[in-house]
């Protein structure tokens, strides 16, 4: 069975990378929650609702730095402008870390375990091999490798940036509405609970 400190163990030598992937990626899940807030805005804009404090303050410094005065059509402006910031910029940048980083880190560490693996095998004694059998020793070793890599990618490049993007929604609710966000944290624990 292999603990979670087996994995920090064999990922040890691309910490320093991992930890650069992982914060990049949980910052563009937390970027892209921009665009649904930025919508809500956008309604609030035409069905004459006043903006959030946040926005109210970026569309006024946005006019002040450009000189434009602040009405509907500006501020819609302001807010296109941002959906079209997050989505473009961040289009072609987040399935690069995602894919790539994601996946050239634990094939590596593969290759560095296998390295590893090999050079133990190779100062065995011929005696070891007459009482194991070499096809199971190699089955063994191909299964923990293969797990070890399949692991990263999931709880690195998928679990832990969804959680960063829950905790940013959170946040988001819990400064429109502090009691709707109890009742997603509470649920949230719940279901994460089961």
């Amino acid at each position: 069975m292999v603990t979670f400190r087996d994995i920090l163990t064999y990922y040890r030598p691309y910490w320093g990378i991992s930890i650069l992937s992982i914060t990049a990626a949980s910052l563009l899940e937390i970027i892209d929650l921009a665009v649904p807030y930025a919508i809500g805005q956008i309604l609030n804009v035409l069905s004459d609702q006043p903006l959030d404090r946040l926005m109210q303050t970026v569309i006024t410094t946005v006019a002040t730095l450009t000189q434009n005065p602040v009405n509907q059509s500006f501020s819609l402006t302001v807010l296109v402008g941002i959906i079209f910031v997050v989505t473009v910029v961040r289009a072609p940048i987040q399935p690069w870390l995602g894919s790539w980083f994601h996946w050239a880190i634990p094939l590596r560490a593969r290759r560095d375990q296998s390295e590893n693996a090999i050079r133990k095998i190779l100062t065995l004694p011929l005696e070891f091999y007459d009482e194991n059998n070499p096809g199971r020793i190699a089955g063994r070793l191909a299964k923990g490798i293969a797990n070890h890599t399949w692991t990263y990618p999931e709880i690195a490049g998928q679990l832990i940036p969804k959680l960063a993007r829950v905790c940013g929604i959170f946040v988001v609710i819990w400064f429109i509405e502090w009691r709707i966000a109890l009742l997603f944290l509470i649920s949230f624990v719940f279901i994460l609970g089961l």
